[in-house]
């Protein structure tokens, strides 16, 4: 930002990331549920007001969810996979028009390793893939 870039970033809270980053002309801080679509385009359609244009989307969100099947309830399982799957594609599902429009930009998903394992490594402990974590973030590699 310090460069001229500007930069847009989605939490689940405003203050967190002003807490992180401050305040800045360059900087625009947004609450966003990636989980709801109003949520994700109202943010989209914020960025593009504000700032003018979207060139780079880096898709971060995203959290792990520990348990075998049996003890995750079908709510839990569901909600991991509103946030890790259905999330990135809400984000792309309302940005991916304005980079076609123009022609250019970069979309970068951040997955993680239980996603390339098919498992995810306990430590100390056996690795376990009996349980829904790794399929999150296997959709998106």
């Amino acid at each position: 930002m310090n460069d001229g870039y500007k930069v847009a970033a989605t939490s689940r809270t405003v203050q967190s990331l002003e807490k992180e980053v401050g305040i800045s002309a360059n900087f625009l801080p947004l609450e966003v549920d990636i989980a709801d679509e109003a949520s994700v385009k109202s943010a989209v359609s914020k960025t593009l007001e504000i700032f003018g244009g979207v060139d780079v989307v880096v898709n971060n969100a995203g959290y792990g969810q520990l348990g075998t099947i049996e003890e995750l309830s079908d709510k839990e399982t569901r909600k991991g996979f509103e946030i890790n799957v259905f999330g990135l594609l809400n984000i792309m599902r309302n940005v991916i028009p304005h980079l076609r429009n123009k022609k250019s930009g970069h979309i970068i998903n951040i997955s993680s390793i239980p996603g390339f394992l098919r498992a995810f490594p306990v430590w100390p402990g056996p690795i376990l893939p009996n349980h829904f974590y790794p399929a999150d973030p296997a959709a998106f590699l």
